[in-house]
C-alpha cells in the first residue's frame, strides 16, 4: 500500500478567545487548530514567510481540510509540501482556523448571536500567528482563501478589513442570494413543518433522532439567519428568518437584510477596500449546484464597473469534490506575491 510519507508539516495553535466569550450559543471559546508550515520553515530558521488563512465551508472546521485522508488521493498537506518544494507555490504558512458554531458556522461575520468571528480572526488570531510563527506580518504578504461559505468569509473579510489582508481568493463563494439560497428555503420549510417548528427541529436534531432528508438545507438556513439577521427576541434561534414559517411567503424587510449581506450588493459599499487589494480572484464550476458560477459572473461584472481589478475563471466542475482549486488559488497568490516583491525590489534599488 502506497501512502504519502509523514512529515511534521503543521504546528497546533491553541487559543482561548476573549471575543468569542460574547457568543450566545455557549460555543466553546478555547479552539485548537493546525497551522501548516512549509518544508523550508525548519531548514531556513532566519526566513520569514507569507501567510494565507484558509476558511472552510459551512459545517466544517480547518483541521478537517488539512488533515483529511482519502484512498488514492494525496493529502492536502502533502500536496502543499510537493508544490512548495518544486517552486510551483511560494513557500508560505497556511492557517486553518476553527470557526465552527453550534449550528455549523457563522459566515465569518460578527453577530450578536454567534459571536464576533470577523474580529476574532483579525484581532486575535492574526496577531497570535504573527507572534508565534515567523511571518511576514503585513497585509501585502497576508491572504485569504476559501470555498462556499469559506469563500464568502474571504470576500467579507477582504471588504471589511483591507488593512489586515491584501490578497483574496474565493471559490464558489455564497453570492447572488436570490439564486444560491432560495432553492433551500422550500426544503427548509418542509423540514420545519415536519418537525413542528424551529424549536422541536433543533431539539430533535441534537437529540440524535432520525433526520429529514433535507436537514442540511434547514440547518444551514438557520445558521445563516444567525449570521445575517440575528434577533435576541426570537426564542432559541435568536434570529429572523426571511420567510413566513406558516405560508412560506417572503418577509420583505428580513429578506432585504439578508440581501444587504450578499457580496453582489455589498461590494459597492466597499469598492475602495477591494480596489486596494493586490489580488482578487474568483472561480466557480460551470455546473455548480447552487448556481454560484452565475453569482460570481454577476459579482465580477459589478466589480469591473466599480473599477476593481478582479480575475474570474469558470472551470469544469460542480460545487463538491473540487479541492484541486485550492492549488489554483495558491498559484494565483504566488504570482501576486512574486510580482509585488519584484516591484518593491525594483523601487528600492
Amino acid at each position: 500500500m502506497n501512502r504519502t510519507p509523514y512529515r511534521n508539516a503543521w504546528s497546533w495553535l491553541e487559543f482561548d478567545s476573549a471575543l468569542l466569550a460574547q457568543n450566545r450559543l455557549n460555543d466553546r471559546t478555547l479552539r485548537r487548530f493546525p497551522v501548516y508550515l512549509p518544508p523550508q520553515y525548519t531548514v531556513e530558521p532566519a526566513r520569514r514567510f507569507p501567510v494565507v488563512y484558509y476558511l472552510i465551508g459551512y459545517g466544517g472546521w480547518g483541521a478537517m481540510k488539512l488533515l483529511e485522508e482519502k484512498a488514492f488521493e494525496e493529502p492536502l498537506w502533502a500536496r502543499l509540501d510537493r508544490q512548495m518544494r518544486s517552486g510551483e507555490i511560494e513557500p508560505m504558512i497556511v492557517v486553518f482556523p476553527d470557526c465552527f458554531t453550534r449550528l455549523g458556522g457563522a459566515q465569518y461575520r460578527d453577530s450578536i448571536v454567534t459571536g464576533p468571528y470577523a474580529r476574532y480572526l483579525c484581532e486575535e488570531i492574526v496577531p497570535r500567528v504573527d507572534v508565534q510563527f515567523r511571518t511576514l506580518a503585513d497585509r501585502s504578504h497576508r491572504g485569504l482563501m476559501g470555498k462556499s461559505s469559506g469563500g464568502y468569509g474571504a470576500l467579507h473579510l477582504a471588504m471589511h478589513h483591507p488593512d489586515v489582508f491584501g490578497l483574496c481568493c474565493a471559490t464558489a463563494a455564497d453570492s447572488y442570494f436570490e439564486m444560491s439560497y432560495v432553492g433551500d428555503f422550500a426544503k427548509t420549510l418542509q423540514v420545519l413543518h415536519a418537525a413542528g417548528g424551529v424549536v422541536p427541529f433543533l431539539e430533535n436534531f441534537f437529540a440524535g433522532t432520525p433526520r429529514h432528508k433535507h436537514w442540511h438545507s434547514a440547518m444551514s438556513t438557520l445558521a445563516y439567519a444567525q449570521a445575517y439577521t440575528p434577533n435576541l427576541d426570537v426564542p432559541v434561534l435568536m434570529a429572523d428568518l426571511p420567510f413566513d414559517l406558516q405560508t412560506g411567503e417572503f418577509v420583505p424587510d428580513v429578506w432585504a437584510r439578508w440581501l444587504a449581506c450578499d457580496p453582489v450588493r455589498a461590494c459597492a459599499h466597499h469598492a475602495d477596500a477591494l480596489r486596494s487589494l493586490d489580488l482578487l480572484y474568483l472561480d466557480a464550476g460551470i455546473s455548480d449546484e447552487f448556481g454560484l458560477n452565475f453569482g460570481h459572473r454577476i459579482l465580477a461584472d459589478r466589480l469591473g464597473k466599480l473599477g476593481v481589478s478582479v480575475q474570474f475563471e469558470e472551470f469544469d466542475g460542480g460545487h463538491m469534490g473540487i479541492d484541486q482549486r485550492i492549488d489554483v488559488s495558491l498559484v494565483r497568490i504566488t504570482a501576486a506575491l512574486r510580482q509585488a516583491d519584484a516591484a518593491a525590489s525594483t523601487s528600492s534599488s
